[in-house]
């Protein structure tokens, strides 16, 4: 299916969104989750909860639904790691460490082990976002106002890059829709959708500055779509 629904948070209110469609001005529902933690960062739809990232006390959590407010579970991160972007790959949880400059594999929905990590902080050392496309991992650095799409799980090679510090000199979240990259920008208080990994053009744009002057994370409700379950990957025929 397509996207009818794009999921996103915001610092400023401290609030989970659901943003109808990609993206009309329609805002379906929302959740403030300033209780449980001052500083949503960034979250990622499953299909079933919702994954986000808490930089107040460093955790993260696992939220009904689009958004019931029951937190199913949580995990608190050691060493102050200020987690900003995760994301899923419908069986473990990714995520960035600010403090770390990392990209992080964290086992289940959520154990206490990390199951692998990468150094990024040679080629941006403040991560805003993570997702996972089914094969290869997009992420975002605010540092150098870029795109990335990393190999794997991870490896060190990153196969595509996109500058979009002409179009938002803050870059928040990122996610992936099967055909198109949304991120957000939080200097213009925007939420973007980029066609592709990464081509130069911006398909939409949508301002919500006034929902949440501070938007910092980004999902798709296409889960199937993000993950590629579902397509047909064509085989070679042998006569």
């Amino acid at each position: 299916m397509a996207t009818t629904e794009t999921p996103w948070c915001g610092i400023a209110d401290d609030k989970l969104y659901l943003q109808s469609g990609q993206f009309s001005a329609t805002l379906k529902t929302s959740l403030s989750v300033g209780t449980v933690d001052a500083r949503p960062e960034s979250l990622e739809w499953d299909g079933v909860n919702t994954v986000w990232s808490g930089k107040g006390d460093d955790k993260l959590y696992l939220q009904s639904g689009k958004f019931s407010a029951t937190i199913k579970t949580s995990l608190a991160l050691t060493g102050g790691d200020d987690p900003t972007g995760v994301g899923e790959d419908s069986t473990n949880t990714l995520w960035t460490s600010d403090i770390l400059d990392k990209l992080i594999l964290q086992s289940g929905k959520f154990s206490a082990t990390i199951k692998t990590s990468l150094d990024i902080s040679g080629v941006d050392s403040d991560a805003t976002g993570i997702s996972y496309d089914g094969t290869n991992t997009p992420w975002s650095g605010d540092e150098a106002k870029k795109l990335y799409l990393q190999s794997g799980q991870f490896n060190a090679t990153i196969k595509d890059s996109e500058d979009v510090s002409g179009v938002d000199t803050g870059l928040g979240g990122i996610s992936w829709d099967g055909t198109n990259t949304p991120w957000v920008g939080f200097a213009a208080d925007k939420l973007y959708l980029q066609s592709g990994q990464f081509s130069t053009t911006l398909k939409t744009s949508l301002s919500v500055t006034g929902v949440d002057t501070q938007p910092l994370g980004i999902s798709t409700d296409d889960n199937n779509g993000r993950l590629e379950i579902g397509g047909f990957t064509p085989m070679a025929i042998i006569f």
